[in-house]
């Protein structure tokens, strides 16, 4: 996410009229700059793709009032819309150059209210997961992993903002509500010797559940548990770790399992078995907004984990 600039928007694109300085109160439009969180030790933030709409809901309270004291005599300012991204041209009075930007919008129309109230805002990607969005329970979420990989974002409420004092642009900041899980694989043989990898899976997973981001993000899943394949074909294993079969977007979970590795251990001489073995048990708290990799090392008669867990920058895309 950019940090915010002391920026004046092009009057004619951001539709701001100036009232006299005496009674300065500028009619601007309503628009927002969003941007990714991941809950990682090192808390990076990535660019929001352009490509991508969201939706988002605000709240208005009058002058002196917060949302932590009256968010329930809120009142709603603007209903749950989407905002598409929008290239602008933007001035940096600092600078004194002018370049362009995309920013995000509701429509041509939908404009900050007057300088003396304030507007809480929450928000979601992509647009089309069809969240609920309210000021009591948030965003609010439900899906079956198996049938549903949408990489769902959120937003904490982005309280008590004033065009004025805030810069008209709105600084979203998105956390993942999802996990990431995928594995990595090594072989314990000799060089003359080979495996074969043919299916890795985690014995048992909960796949449904219901989201919701307030009064703070939390899911409730389902009791129901199913095995998880991460890869299912014919790869041959290195001496050195690597990346294997897909990924899966996983709900946050304590995960108390075993996995499951199938595979084909081949001699020197061209002789060879077929195991179907079990790791021991994997214990782990499955955090929304990390990324945990899990690194296989297969023998003969034998897999284990080369390291417990590797936890990296939450992207989809390694």
């Amino acid at each position: 996410m950019k940090q915010p600039l002391v920026i004046l928007l092009v009057l004619l694109l951001i539709g701001c009229t100036f009232d006299e300085p005496r009674d300065f109160d500028p009619g601007c439009r309503l628009m927002f700059q969003p941007g990714m969180y991941m809950q990682v030790s090192h808390q990076e933030v990535e660019e929001f793709p352009t490509s991508e709409s969201f939706g988002v809901r605000a709240w208005a309270l009058p002058d002196g009032q917060s949302w932590s004291e009256g968010s329930r005599e809120a009142t709603e300012y603007l209903p749950l819309s989407e905002a598409k991204s929008r290239e602008v041209l933007i001035s940096d009075t600092t600078l004194r150059e002018t370049v362009k930007d995309t920013l995000w919008m509701i429509g041509e129309e939908t404009s900050w209210p007057s300088k003396y109230q304030s507007l809480t805002f929450l928000a979601y990607a992509p647009f089309a997961a069809n969240c609920e969005c309210d000021a009591t329970a948030g965003i609010q979420y439900s899906t079956d992993m198996l049938e549903n990989q949408t990489d769902l974002l959120y937003t904490a409420p982005h309280s008590d903002k004033q065009k004025i004092k805030d810069g008209w642009v709105v600084q979203l900041r998105f956390e993942h509500a999802l996990c990431l899980v995928k594995f990595r694989v090594k072989h314990r043989v000799e060089e003359s010797e080979q495996i074969t990898i043919r299916r890795i899976s985690i014995d048992e997973v909960r796949h449904k559940g219901s989201f919701r981001s307030l009064p703070s993000p939390q899911w409730s899943l389902d009791v129901s548990l199913t095995p998880l394949t991460f890869f299912e074909g014919e790869e041959r294993a290195d001496a050195l770790p690597q990346p294997i079969g897909n990924y899966w977007l996983m709900l946050p979970q304590q995960l108390e399992t075993r996995v499951t590795v199938e595979y084909d251990y081949t001699t020197a001489a061209q002789t060879g078995i077929t195991q179907r073995l079990q790791t021991v048990p994997l214990r782990t708290n499955l955090q929304a907004g990390r990324s945990y990799t899990y690194t296989l090392s297969v023998g003969i008669d034998d897999v284990k984990f080369l390291e417990e867990i590797i936890e990296h920058r939450f992207n989809n895309k390694e």
